[in-house]
């Protein structure tokens, strides 16, 4: 009967000794996958800096004159034009990277935030975006305005640049009037407050992992003297 006994006191605690060992076993597995997860959003994500190119603008070597807003062009010599491709680094290591694109290290005059002061975002041929200076469109925060309205997929590394993202960007002074007689017009404003102010920035890509989510914009009721200069 002991002998019995004992037999059962045995397979308990091997038994006991079994689940333990699996449950350790368990426990490590997840560990790992935990720490796997972990390395994977903190994968490196670039882009490619060569088709990036040079995007910081200012507006000390032109100066924003009033105009037509069909007439706006990259020859035109009063407005902002910026070109840049967006493509992936081969450094990249994980897939699926969603990007915006923004206005950053912006150094406004005050009077520039203007509803005159208008820029609109192009990208492979088509018009993106587009918006004002304006607080009354959007907040500027940060020294920093976002442009794209929702976020982008970066398209993966290639040496043929050509399959990249083809942007353009513009910013010019809207004419109040926009007849090209300006008899035509009834209401159009003094824009004389608007001439020779200076604004200087930069175009920035800004990578994310996780979904898309359309940009909610923050427009003020009143100018905030902490976004700009004066």
């Amino acid at each position: 009967m002991e002998d019995t006994n004992d037999l059962k006191r045995l397979s308990l605690a091997i038994s006991f000794v079994g689940i333990l060992l699996l449950t350790i076993l368990y426990l490590t597995y997840s560990m790992n996958q935990g720490n796997s997860r972990k390395e994977l959003t903190g994968s490196i994500i670039k882009i490619d800096e060569e088709a990036y190119g040079k995007t910081e603008f200012n507006n000390d070597k032109l100066e924003l004159k009033p105009i037509l807003d069909k007439n706006v062009n990259k020859e035109s010599n009063n407005v902002i034009y910026i070109s840049f491709n967006v493509g992936g680094s081969k450094e990249n290591n994980t897939d699926q990277i969603i990007y915006d694109i923004a206005l950053a290290d912006l150094n406004i005059d005050c009077n520039l935030l203007s509803p005159y002061v208008k820029w609109k975002l192009i990208k492979n041929g088509l018009e993106l975006s587009a918006g004002s200076l304006d607080y009354k469109f959007d907040t500027v925060k940060d020294n920093r305005l976002v442009l794209t309205n929702m976020q982008q997929d970066l398209v993966k590394y290639n040496e043929d640049k050509s399959i990249y993202d083809k942007y353009e960007f513009y910013m010019w002074l809207s004419d109040s009037c926009q007849e090209e007689n300006i008899l035509k017009c009834k209401n159009n404003e003094s824009q004389k407050n608007l001439l020779n102010k200076k604004l200087s920035g930069k175009i920035e890509v800004e990578l994310y992992g996780g979904s898309k989510k359309e940009l909610e914009r923050h427009p003020q009721e009143t100018l905030n003297k902490e976004t700009c200069i004066e």
